[in-house]
């Protein structure tokens, strides 16, 4: 029992330390992109299969009497083996919590950004959680496996530094097959354990409630923006080209073919893109075409928009999305998903809102209700920009259309008549 006691405290301890070390590092470096910080993605990558004799022999180095660190006499203790196995593991969860990081969409950083969550590292982690207890899972198998680190710092001394790992090399020298065997079982099962505590941390599940529900109070809207002689370009290709619209308080549709311009337009007057040429007043909100779901549940989704559960409840049932409210959002349907992002957007009463394909393979119905609660939200007094290429809604919804073609504004004379009269499907 003191051998299993002994490993779990060590691997259990060093996965910890690993995390509350490589986590921190591993958020800057996803916020931080460089070509040094590639190499240093390179080089963790490649200490991945670092061995563990490798990190035993640089460990009791330097805890050795000679050695740097001999002062502390941390050599043959528990506590020299976390140290080695700290350091054998910190590069597997630096490295992965890193890319799982690194592979939260854009999109959904943009939209913690506009909706102004408290503590966006903590988003970005919760975010990336699936990964993260992947890297841990993954840090804290190899720390309880692995032999070469322990035996060399922590000399495999019984009742004191002996671990299952060293305990199995042991009995195999000395011919005890049976014991042997029944320590890398009982090992397997710890591994067993361990995936299966990650399987449920991974799988959300949300408890049931039954919530009250309560109209917002909506505030007054005031807003501003003007875009003057605006240029954009990517790789030398110019996206938007000397884009002028002057300030307005009323829907503006933006109707164009695709890759005209629409998106990114939307996006500098959204400050995803930052240019001197957009001058923005007011709280700013973007939906975009593809729909964006946070972490969370269904209603604590909405919530992210800083609303209380009872506001929330009511923000649902305008799309009736109310029975869903303790499901998972990945459960969703595309158009529900789309329903949840447009009223997740209305929740935080924007005095800007900015829609990108807002209805795009929604049915009729659908659209019709979405399309209400936009109207609603513009006759409070907030300003629209609708970027679509059904002509046909961007008339419903707007008096003023303005018409990109390559990233120029045109007039109706310079586009094809399919897109002004409905039927085009580019």
């Amino acid at each position: 029992m003191t051998v299993i006691l002994t490993s779990l405290a060590v691997s259990g301890t060093a996965t910890i330390l690993a995390l509350v070390i490589g986590l921190p590092l591993a958020s800057w470096c996803s916020k931080h992109q460089s070509e040094s910080l590639n190499w240093l993605k390179i080089m963790i990558r490649t200490l991945y299969g670092l061995p563990p004799v490798v990190v035993g022999v640089a460990v009791y180095l330097a805890l050795s009497r000679k050695g740097p660190f001999g002062e502390l006499e941390l050599l043959f203790t528990i506590e020299g083996m976390i140290i080695a196995q700290t350091l054998l593991i910190l590069p597997l969860i630096w490295g992965l919590s890193w890319t799982a990081l690194d592979k939260i969409p854009k999109e959904v950083l943009e939209t913690h950004g506009l909706l102004a969550t408290k503590n966006m590292m903590i988003n970005r982690l919760k975010e990336a959680r699936v990964g993260i207890i992947s890297a841990v899972l993954v840090g804290f198998g190899r720390a309880i496996a692995e032999v070469g680190a322990v035996m060399i710092v922590g000399g495999n001394i019984a009742g004191k530094t002996r671990v299952m790992t060293t305990s199995i090399v042991l009995d195999t020298q000395q011919g005890n097959l049976d014991s042997a065997l029944m320590s890398g079982g009982f090992l397997l099962i710890v591994a067993l354990f361990a995936s299966g505590l990650a399987l449920k941390l991974e799988k959300e599940k949300f408890a049931s409630k039954k919530y009250s529900e309560r109209t917002p109070i909506f505030k007054q809207y005031s807003a501003n923006v003007v875009v003057d002689n605006l240029n954009w370009k990517i790789d030398n290709k110019l996206i938007l080209n000397n884009i002028n619209l002057p300030s307005q308080r009323k829907c503006s549709a933006i109707l164009g073919a695709s890759g005209s311009g629409k998106s990114s337009l939307l996006r500098h007057i959204a400050g995803l893109i930052n240019s001197d040429s957009v001058k923005v007043e007011g709280k700013i909100m973007m939906v975009h075409q593809r729909p964006v779901i946070l972490y969370g549940s269904v209603l604590q989704n909405i919530c992210h928009a800083g609303v209380e559960v009872e506001e929330g409840m009511w923000w649902l049932k305008q799309v009736n999305l109310e029975t869903l409210k303790d499901k998972s959002p990945k459960t969703l349907s595309g158009g529900e998903k789309q329903r949840l992002a447009l009223v997740r957007a209305l929740a935080s009463q924007p005095d800007i809102l900015l829609l990108d394909e807002f209805t795009a393979s929604l049915d009729g119905a659908n659209v019709e209700m979405m399309e209400r609660l936009v109207q609603n939200h513009l006759d409070r007094g907030a300003m629209i920009f609708l970027a679509t290429h059904n002509s046909l809604q961007a008339k419903r919804l707007s008096k003023q259309i303005i018409i990109l073609d390559n990233g120029k504004v045109v007039t109706e004379n310079d586009v094809p008549q399919s897109l002004l009269d409905g039927s085009w499907l580019g």
